[in-house]
């Protein structure tokens, strides 16, 4: 089941609305700089959502954000940061379940656990979308799975950014609808697997509506087979979703890439709920809004720490299910 942020109702807003006018304990926190810390390099979408909350949320909380890039293992150097900061509430994280759930499930070194983190708030999210080469036969989704099932030839590659990356899981899952076994190609990052796509070298992968993605698809440099999602993306009206091109057995194949604030679950609750006023604040500026939809995400939507706490809940539990699914194993 995916998040449904569009349809989610906000509950408890009103009482994180009075928190950002007066604040929990206002006069002391907070009293000075924050680090919000992106587990990725500079100039990748993350790094660009970051920096276009900096200014509302400082305008919330009274006191600048610093952006703070530390990548690597997935994403899990960062949050080994952020876990070993004094858990004071003056360091956050802006993260998606690839690194704060997924990395743990397929990396042996990762050692956190998401029951460490408390998410503050839902920054933005987009549908998955199945692309594949124009080099590759199948025209439609049936005529893929068919291919996929062909066993008099060579299994469809498909590429990720990583082992136990949203994009293997969901790839893996597709292959156990199928009955199948595709071969899993590892990328560094998003561009190199695109281009790939693009020339051929490989079959298969599974993207978000941000970005460039859209762009691709309509100008025929990528063939767009389904979208995981419970309804058509607007902006490519003609591509069908997985229920509707594979029937009933695809209904729940709903998945969407969402980042989100979290924080050390250590911190003071106050401290929680200062931060998650400020975010609530910065999520309902117009220029923030505009810059998402500009780069193809659904802006995140206000929400209590309760609802976070249960989006974390429920995401944590549906990823590692799959995991278990798919038989993903820690390298």
């Amino acid at each position: 089941m995916t998040l449904c942020l569009r349809r989610r109702h906000v509950l408890g807003l009103a009482g994180s609305a009075l928190l950002s006018v007066t604040g929990v304990h206002a006069g002391t926190f907070p009293g000075r700089p924050l680090s919000m810390i992106v587990p990725y390099p500079a100039g990748g979408p993350a790094d660009a959502q970051a920096r276009q909350l900096e200014p509302p949320m400082r305008d919330a909380l009274g006191q600048p954000l610093v952006v703070d890039n530390v990548g690597g293992a997935s994403g899990s150097i960062g949050i080994h940061k952020l876990l070993s900061a004094p858990p004071d509430g003056y360091t956050m994280l802006l993260g998606t379940p690839s690194e704060v759930i997924l990395a743990p499930l397929a990396l042996s070194a990762v050692k956190h656990t998401p029951e460490q983190l408390r998410l503050i708030g839902v920054t933005g999210h987009s549908p998955m979308i199945l692309v594949g080469s124009q080099h590759l036969g199948p025209q439609s989704l049936e005529q893929l799975a068919a291919r996929a099932r062909d066993s008099q030839r060579p299994s469809l590659t498909y590429g990720s950014i990583g082992p136990g990356s949203l994009h293997h899981l969901i790839l893996e899952d597709l292959a156990s609808h199928w009955g199948v076994v595709m071969t899993h190609v590892p990328y560094k990052g998003v561009a190199p697997m695109v281009q790939d796509l693009m020339g051929g070298h490989l079959d298969l992968s599974i993207l978000p509506s941000a970005g460039n993605v859209v762009d691709l698809i309509t100008q025929g440099k990528l063939r767009a087979y389904a979208v995981a999602d419970t309804r058509r993306l607007q902006q490519l009206a003609q591509v069908p979703t997985f229920a509707e091109a594979a029937g009933p057995g695809f209904r729940d194949f709903t998945y969407e890439i969402w980042g989100g604030m979290f924080v050390d679950r250590r911190i003071q609750l106050e401290h929680a709920l200062r931060l998650n006023a400020a975010l609530n604040a910065a999520l309902m500026d117009v220029e923030f809004q505009q810059a998402q939809l500009a780069a193809g995400s659904v802006p995140g939507v206000a929400m209590s720490l309760g609802e976070a706490e249960r989006v974390l809940t429920e995401q944590t539990a549906r990823f590692r299910s799959i995991a278990q699914k798919i038989n993903l194993r820690p390298q």
